[in-house]
């Protein structure tokens, strides 16, 4: 049961956080100041400290490139498969339909299954995944749908999106690093570690605090919808990772898991940046995390027994 305690330990702390607000410790605006600490402080650190175990190989950068393709596919499918909606919903349906928690919930679950190779794996996954989860999402959906009111959006301001966000830009900065193969000292990750630390735990403090019950049937069934398509697009990645790549077996089952993976932490900060539906998009999250448990470990499983 070793593999199922850390992830379970994350959805008690969704929670903690949820009975923390109802109870009146946290204000409705609280999660903003929480928000704003994962996205300068704790999610740089996390990047960092990633980046430790990094091994260039150039089959793993091939990994970086599916991370990449299967967090943007999605919205980019969402963006052209919704031009009837209204803004507010299809900014909700943009950010919450692509992109993956690898960090905060699948590795500890792929690491048990798939030891150090799976994590690897995991990471050179999340390093293209993450281009979209720390920036690149909120750039892509603000810029398209014009969630700021803005009448157009110069090559200029695009590319200020992405460099307001520091966790992209870390990511950038230490993946072309790691491109270089320029050693990172051992004691630059040993002073990150405290905040990397507290990342997993921020990040589902905060989803518990933007938590609300669907309230009405109108909102259980917009994020049944949003989930009911995400899994059926996690079906068909799957089997293309797994039957069209060319990697080893361990690699292939690796990146069947992470498909199914939640939604990213990140999702809701980026949903309320614009302008849409935070309650809804902390429920499909939530909703997301409980959904990707079952079946990650449904899948791990087969694949070992």
């Amino acid at each position: 049961m070793s593999y199922i305690v850390k992830p379970l330990s994350y959805v008690l702390v969704i929670v903690l956080g949820y009975l923390l607000k109802r109870a009146g410790f946290f204000g409705k605006s609280d999660h903003r100041l929480i928000s704003k600490i994962m996205i300068n402080v704790t999610m740089p650190c996390t990047i960092v400290r990633a980046f430790a175990s990094f091994t260039r190989d150039a089959q793993m950068f091939i990994i970086v490139g599916i991370g990449f393709a299967l967090a943007c596919l999605p919205m980019v499918l969402m963006y052209l498969t919704t031009r009837g909606v209204g803004t507010r919903l299809r900014a909700y349906r943009m950010l919450n339909i692509g992109g993956y928690n690898i960090g905060c919930f699948s590795m500890p679950l792929i690491e048990v299954f798939f030891g150090s190779t799976g994590v690897i794996t995991a990471c050179m996954f999340d390093t293209g995944n993450a281009v979209m989860m720390t920036g690149g999402s909120y750039a892509m959906t603000s810029t398209l749908l014009k969630t700021g009111g803005e009448e157009r959006d110069s090559v200029k301001d695009v590319l200020l999106k992405f460099l307001k966000s520091a966790p992209f830009d870390t990511y950038m900065v230490m993946f072309a690093l790691a491109a270089l193969n320029v050693r990172i000292p051992e004691n630059v990750f040993t002073l990150v570690t405290p905040a990397a630390n507290a990342n997993a735990f921020l990040a589902m403090l905060m989803i518990g605090m933007m938590f609300e019950p669907a309230g009405d049937r109108a909102m259980l069934r917009e994020a049944a919808r949003e989930l009911t398509i995400r899994y059926a697009l996690a079906v068909v990645f799957a089997l293309g990772c797994y039957f069209l790549t060319p990697f080893d077996l361990i690699i292939r089952q690796t990146l069947v898991v992470i498909c199914f993976g939640p939604l990213s932490s990140l999702a809701p900060i980026y949903t309320d940046r614009c302008h849409s539906d935070t309650a809804l998009a902390s429920f499909t999250n939530s909703a997301s995390i409980a959904v990707s448990l079952v079946l990650m470990l449904a899948i791990s499983m087969y694949f070992v027994a």
